[in-house]
């Protein structure tokens, strides 16, 4: 009979000790857990607190990224191409931004404002640079250089990209 006891008394024992162990290692998970999520989201802030600094260009980035009218010359060329934000085909006299680098093509009035929040071309996610025109080129160089790049743009969306 006290075989039998003992046997019983060391299984509650193994149980409750067990029982135990469990409990202190969810708390130790718990805990860990809570720290772990406000280490990633304290980093999280100090990213967008980074972010938030380099978003978007200022007035001066948008002047220096070329602009140019867009011309009949292009439109005659085969599909003048669309303004990826609004959708709408490129006509003759419109204000239209071929972003450096990706040469990708916009109208200036849809894509000035999502310039001034993200450095990001829209399209492709190529970060864009202001291009200084003051770097001794003239000025009739960089507008014939963003007349070039309109045919390059009006070329890439009228053709086999799509």
């Amino acid at each position: 009979m006290a075989a039998v006891t003992l046997s019983v008394v060391l299984l509650v024992a193994g149980v409750v000790a067990m029982l135990l162990l469990h409990i202190l290692i969810v708390f130790w998970a718990l805990r860990r857990g809570v720290a772990l999520r406000a280490a990633v989201a304290s980093r999280r802030d100090e990213e967008r607190a980074g972010a938030a600094a380099a978003e978007g260009l200022s007035a001066e980035d948008l002047d220096g990224l070329p602009c140019h009218e867009h011309g009949s010359k292009v439109a005659a060329g085969g599909g003048g191409g669309e303004c990826a934000v609004c959708l709408e085909a490129f006509q003759a006299g419109d204000r239209c931004r071929a972003l450096p680098g990706c040469e990708h093509g916009f109208h200036t009035q849809c894509v000035d404002p999502w310039l001034r929040k993200s450095r990001v071309c829209p399209v492709c996610r190529a970060v864009v640079v202001a291009v200084d025109a003051g770097r001794g080129k003239a000025a009739g160089t960089v507008a014939g250089e963003a007349a070039a790049s309109s045919e390059v743009v009006a070329e890439r969306q009228g053709g086999a990209d799509r």
